[in-house]
């Protein structure tokens, strides 16, 4: 599918993992100076890393990452997954069947476009093909601009992790 500033989305092929690295490296980057604590860091290997865990959630969890190209490349993803439900969380939650985005990234020129609207759509709908009732995403506090985004697009807080410097 083409849009706006000619990006074609489409699923990720195995060949697509190199430019999905790279992308991952500049996504690291991105948080580095978010972070008002400091404990955020981007080692090598982590673009590498981060990626073999996102295609492993995916294929565990019933998921899919859909890729965003220009005429010059792969310039953002988006995965999303679908965990059954453990036993806790059947304790303490009703039942349901959850969709979670696991990864949203888009070069910065890419970003306000409406790509990432787009992409949280086809996500949407992924799941909601697949009987999810409840979509999840997490975002990292610093990021303002992102949370801004998800809630935008309807996500409510739902759980707040907090951390303090000993």
């Amino acid at each position: 599918m083409w849009f706006g500033m000619d990006v074609n989305i489409r699923k990720y092929r195995s060949s697509d993992r190199p430019a999905v690295i790279e992308c991952m490296e500049r996504f690291g980057d991105y948080f580095v100076p978010l972070d008002p604590m400091r404990r955020t860091r981007r080692m090598p290997g982590y673009g590498e890393w981060s990626t073999d865990k996102m295609l492993e959630e995916v294929e565990k969890n019933q998921g899919v990452v859909f890729v965003v190209e220009d005429k010059d490349g792969i310039v953002g993803f988006i995965a999303g997954v679908m965990p059954e439900q453990s036993r806790e969380s059947l304790l303490e939650c009703v039942p349901s069947r959850v969709g979670r985005v696991i990864e949203l990234y888009l070069e910065e020129e890419y970003r306000g476009k409406g790509i990432g609207t787009r992409l949280m759509g086809m996500m949407e709908e992924y799941f909601r093909q697949n009987k999810c009732d409840v979509s999840k995403v997490e975002v990292f506090a610093p990021n303002v601009k992102a949370h801004k985004f998800y809630r935008e697009l309807g996500y409510q807080d739902r759980d707040i992790d907090m951390a303090k410097m000993l």
